[in-house]
């Protein structure tokens, strides 16, 4: 189950340290524009419940876990991007809780788990 599931851990701990280092460490002055993060966010967050639904969908152990997979990563990962905003708000002084953030985020999942559906058409039930 491990090998199934180890792309979307290994993603959800990149998403973690990227959202929790301090600003000052992160340089976007060479592709910067308006809504650049939002592209980001929204991007990270397809990647990420892209790699859960795989990996959820293609392990057997649990079948509860391949039957509800699509629901478990939209809300998981909504929920993961709630706590990190919370996270970046109170524990990490050159970052704060944003609003779009959040959306573009949630958006990202949703379309995450939509292009998971394209590509694994009828492979997966």
């Amino acid at each position: 189950m491990l090998r199934f599931i180890l792309p979307g851990i290994i993603w959800t701990i990149v998403i973690i340290v990227l959202s929790l280092i301090p600003n000052h460490n992160v340089n976007f002055n060479q592709v910067y524009f308006d809504g650049v993060d939002k592209i980001a966010h929204f991007s990270m967050y397809t990647f990420l419940t892209l790699f859960w639904s795989v990996g959820l969908k293609r392990q057997s152990v649990i079948p509860i876990l391949r039957k509800k997979a699509f629901r478990i990563c939209i809300i998981g990962g909504f929920v993961l991007s709630f706590l990190i905003e919370i996270l970046q708000e109170f524990a990490v002084l050159t970052r704060h809780f944003e609003f779009y953030d959040l959306i573009a985020n949630g958006f990202g999942c949703i379309f995450g788990v939509l292009i998971f559906k394209l590509i694994f058409r009828g492979s997966y039930k």
